[in-house]
């Protein structure tokens, strides 16, 4: 009975889902734009590529890109528990999708996008890949997905687990609905106490929730090789003189703070070069207006011609830019997201920058802090002190 608002809610959400894919969505697929979307992709399931019949099958679903990362990471530490179990996995977004895709591992049996949420497409994930278990990855939840698997008693659990104030609030608004759900989980693998506490007061029981840490602060810490530094640097124009500040996951507003920072630092008679990278890349745009026509465009890692800053419109390159650089500032932090993961920088042994709003960040953000690798700055001046700090020691 506790149940029914959950299902009465999953209901209504994937009739409509099931509306537009009927009456909207064949319009949109004749869209020059459709294509960015995979319709087609997420009204299916993924392909097979290896038989199931009488294996264990785990589903781990990931949001993004990033996530998606995390899931693998995941993966390998699951394969050495359970060496015999198979695997489906999920993505929502298009780089996700695309990366599980890429991953060749014989215990996958399946990789692709999310199907869109729908009751009917979800009992169809859990019934034609014989689905035991369902790990999601930080807090991916999707009504029709968590009904689906409630009404077949599939457990569901979270692994490094993060609910931010502003999430605990809608989810306390409709706790009717959200509180069933979250009482389902079984086991939730959270990041801190803070995020344990708010999955707790969402109904999960205490026992089964467990703080681990962020397991994006579990990597090898190490700078690239000379030679994959030096290819990436010339195929971007950049000398081995040059000291390079990357700007990744950088979102609309921040382009401001970069262009205000260069200008400090040229003010000063200082040459340095900046790579940015968009969070979303239909953000690219807004952020060239707001650093300044000056900017280089790039659509890939490769430059035909000298720059000061560039700006590269392509998802999946911050690795490469991060191993190309001197250091690096992560966006999201001068505009009210709360950051990304900073580890993806840190990684490569060069100093972090950021703003002063890193809440979703916060423990992998003081670690840095306290072991003298992360910066923090309130402004475009104390960045540029902080760019040029490192350039000068550097």
């Amino acid at each position: 009975m506790k149940n029914i608002p959950v299902y009465i809610f999953a209901a209504l959400w994937s009739a409509l889902i099931e509306a537009c894919m009927l009456l909207i969505l064949p319009l949109l697929s004749k869209m020059k734009f459709a294509s960015q979307w995979n319709i087609s992709d997420r009204c299916g399931l993924p392909r097979l590529r290896e038989r199931i019949s009488g294996r264990t099958v785990i589903w781990i679903h990931a949001a993004s890109l990033g996530e998606s990362k995390l899931l693998l990471r995941f993966l390998g530490i699951i394969k050495k528990k359970h060496p015999k179990h198979v695997y489906v996995l999920t993505a929502a977004t298009r780089t996700g999708a695309e990366y599980l895709s890429g991953i060749a591992d014989r215990s996958i049996v399946a990789a692709g996008f999310l199907p869109l949420d729908t009751l009917r497409l979800m009992k169809k994930m859990i019934v034609d890949f014989s689905v035991t278990r369902l790990w999601i990855m930080e807090t991916e939840i999707w009504p029709s997905l968590m009904a689906s698997c409630m009404k077949a008693g599939i457990p569901v659990g979270v692994v490094n687990g993060r609910m931010e104030v502003k999430s605990f609030t809608s989810y306390n608004r409709f706790r009717f609905i959200c509180a069933p759900i979250f009482r389902f989980l079984d086991i939730v693998l959270a990041q801190d106490e803070a995020y344990a506490g708010r999955f707790k007061l969402m109904g999960v029981k205490s026992d089964t929730v467990h703080v681990i840490g962020n397991l994006k602060s579990l990597v090898e810490i190490g700078p690239p090789s000379v030679e994959q530094r030096k290819e990436l640097r010339t195929s971007m124009k950049i000398e081995e003189t040059d000291f390079v500040l990357s700007a990744g996951c950088i979102h609309e507003g921040e382009g401001k703070i970069l262009r205000e920072t260069i200008e400090i630092i040229e003010g000063k008679n200082i040459k340095i070069k900046i790579i940015a990278v968009p969070r979303h890349l239909n953000e690219t745009q807004a952020l060239i207006s707001e650093i300044g026509k000056s900017i280089l465009h790039l659509k890939d890692t490769v430059a035909a011609k000298s720059w000061k800053i560039c700006i590269v419109e392509k998802m999946g390159v911050l690795e490469d830019i991060y191993k190309a650089s001197d250091a690096a500032f992560i966006g999201g932090t001068f505009v009210p997201i709360g950051g990304h993961n900073v580890w993806d920088a840190a990684k490569f042994c060069i100093p972090v920058f950021f703003g002063p709003d890193f809440h979703t960040q916060t423990e992998s953000c003081r670690q840095l802090i306290d072991s003298g690798a992360g910066f923090t700055a309130v402004n475009a001046n104390e960045l540029a002190d902080l760019v040029l700090k490192a350039q000068q020691t550097g």
